[in-house]
């Protein structure tokens, strides 16, 4: 296991300062480039007491400006995707940017994925980011900031953003790539996950809600239950062919009122490291990077490594998929002076049952 340098990092983009900012407690290590207020390296033991990096990333701002943009970002000012980048309020009919074919995702191509964060605040304890969102093709403008800290095993992450001039829809998540296993596995699939949800949102094959939900019971989206990825995909649906490479991009509906809850429990056999992923957002999107296929530089990672149908999973808490579409999604739309917050969790332990497989460097 390799920690990252900070001067591969150190560089300016758009005249902005960029640089690798790294946390730590006595349990584990986290360090984000604020390029995208990414996280692009976690250090967690396993159950030997090993060190093994749990997501995808990258080792360079170079490389990171050519890779995959969601990678590890923070994403908004809306995560996922807005039906032919558009939405009507009140009778009015508001454009949006597209960036994915016909329809506006993450934001469009000047969501936050895109920016460089300004650091508010970076001590032993505390690393604080911050961006205005105006002139991004949204109406109105946003002032976001995002706060990191470590307690003990977990990684919290807490965000608030204000409105100003004008109402406009907001959806924020967090968007790492995990691989419980760090290296020493070029695939994820065999995590066994839990998500604790009764239905998902059905799409269509550009990714769009088809409007309703469906129950997940004994379907490949029952994850109620912990199980392996990879046997749930090889039970087959209609819903995981929507790409050349059987795989998930799918919302789970897992709460109908705020208040913060586990929402999924993902676990790795071979390293015996457990996370489970708490927050207050209604929804949780499952990705499972079928889409990857080792293309450079897209798909480059960290020293080294290429990164293949699978490599990490995402489990990225937020609102529901084109909700300024879907009326019985709830509420998305804020109106100026109001302050929308939120926070997620990452928290970390080990299992120690199963037979402890591979090395680690």
């Amino acid at each position: 296991m390799r920690r990252l340098d900070p001067q591969r990092f150190a560089g300016q983009v758009g005249g902005c300062q960029v640089g690798l900012y790294t946390l730590r407690s006595p349990q584990i290590e986290a360090s984000w480039c604020n390029h995208g207020a990414r996280l692009l390296q976690l250090i967690v033991p396993d159950r030997e007491g090993r060190l093994r990096d749990v997501v995808l990333g990258h080792d360079s701002l170079a490389q990171l400006q050519g890779g995959m943009a969601s990678m590890g970002a923070f994403i908004g000012r809306f995560a996922n995707r807005i039906a032919q980048a558009r939405y009507r309020r009140g009778g009015e009919l508001h454009a949006l940017p597209a960036n994915d074919g016909p329809h506006c995702l993450h934001g469009g191509p000047q969501g936050s994925r895109h920016q460089v964060f300004e650091v508010l605040a970076c001590d032993s304890q505390r690393l604080s980011l911050g961006w205005t969102f105006a002139d991004d093709g949204f109406a109105g403008q946003v002032q976001l900031q995002v706060h990191h800290r470590l307690d003990g095993a977990a990684l919290i992450l807490e965000y608030s953003a204000t409105v100003s001039a004008a109402a406009t829809p907001l959806n924020f998540t967090s968007h790492p790539f995990f691989n419980l296993d760090g290296d020493v596995s070029p695939s994820a699939l065999g995590h066994e996950l839990q998500i604790d949800a009764e239905h998902f949102v059905p799409i269509g094959p550009d990714r769009i809600p088809l409007g309703h939900f469906e129950p997940v019971a004994g379907t490949a989206f029952d994850f109620r239950q912990m199980r392996p990825v990879s046997q749930a995909l090889a039970q087959g649906h209609a819903q995981l062919r929507l790409g050349p490479v059987l795989g998930y991009d799918h919302a789970f509906v897992t709460a109908s009122a705020g208040g913060l809850r586990r929402q999924a429990r993902l676990r790795s056999p071979l390293s015996g490291i457990v996370m489970e992923v708490w927050s207050d957002a209604p929804g949780l999107q499952l990705f499972s990077s079928a889409a990857m296929d080792g293309s450079l530089p897209r798909h480059a990672g960290k020293h080294g490594r290429v990164h293949g149908s699978g490599a990490g999973l995402c489990l990225e808490p937020q609102h529901l998929p084109d909700a300024p579409n879907q009326p019985l999604w709830g509420p998305c739309i804020y109106e100026p002076g109001q302050t929308v917050r939120g926070q997620f969790q990452y928290r970390f332990s080990v299992d120690d049952s199963g037979e402890p497989r591979g090395s680690v460097a």
